[in-house]
């Protein structure tokens, strides 16, 4: 009980720099993903901001009146190159509309989490942010149909929690939420940094390659370099709005 009155009422400090290391980071490895080492952590840090990522379809779908039936992360680094898929979620969407929120979502929902986790800690309540991510965690292991990733993840949480509960050490669990806390929000400032030049080179590659972009615009006639424009800018104010709450 103490340890859980102690995570509610934890209060954070947020360290900038150590976000935007993190970040960078996150970054490096996944431009250099196709090296041996880095294929693996590009799957270990990157989990969050698929998770996210699919998830956002996954929520969006659910709010237009669709129906979810799978939510997958990767997680072989050769089924990636494969398929040049991090992860992917399974929808059924009503109509065109609904197709097009399902798609949104996706794009919009790591910098929307970004903020999230931002302000949370901002205003003092960042536990806020690490449960919204737990019931996350909990739908996406009910929905997925490759429940081995998730139960593993699981494991390393239980036994991790286990471990700081026995040894009675509430000052490592404090250290421990805050480094997570960090973590998360590196990693998905990368991801919106990622996805926006991402975004920019999908834009403008010839031929034009198979993306949610191209899709949304082959569904509403509208040029995909406006979608593309939209989500550059809203991960872009994401970020002004992160500096705004931390500076």
């Amino acid at each position: 009980m103490v340890y859980l009155e102690n995570f509610f009422t934890t209060i954070i400090t947020l360290n900038i720099y150590l976000i935007i290391i993190i970040a960078i980071i996150y970054i490096m490895i996944h431009q250099n993903r196709h090296r041996q080492i880095n294929q693996y952590l590009d799957v270990y840090l990157n989990y969050i901001p698929v998770l996210t990522h699919e998830f956002g379809h996954v929520l969006f779908n659910k709010l237009s009146g669709g129906r979810a039936k799978d939510l997958v992360i990767v997680t072989r680094p050769s089924e990636r190159l494969q398929t040049m898929q991090q992860g992917y979620a399974i929808t059924q969407s009503k109509g065109l509309i609904g197709q097009f929120i399902t798609t949104l979502g996706g794009y919009v929902m790591p910098p929307i989490m970004l903020l999230i986790g931002i302000s949370v800690a901002h205003y003092g309540h960042p536990s806020l942010f690490l449960v919204s991510y737990i019931f996350i965690f909990i739908y996406y292991l009910v929905l997925t149909s490759r429940k081995l990733s998730p139960i593993v993840v699981l494991i390393i949480l239980i036994a991790l929690l286990y471990f700081l509960v026995q040894h009675d050490n509430q000052m490592m669990f404090y250290y421990l939420v805050v480094l997570l806390y960090h973590l998360i929000l590196g990693v998905l400032l990368g991801e919106v940094l990622q996805s926006s030049w991402t975004i920019f080179k999908l834009t403008f590659q010839r031929p034009r390659p198979s993306w949610d972009g191209g899709t949304l615009s082959e569904i509403t006639h509208i040029p995909t370099i406006i979608y593309s424009t939209i989500w550059i800018a809203i991960n872009l104010f994401a970020i002004y709005l992160m500096f705004q709450f931390i500076l």
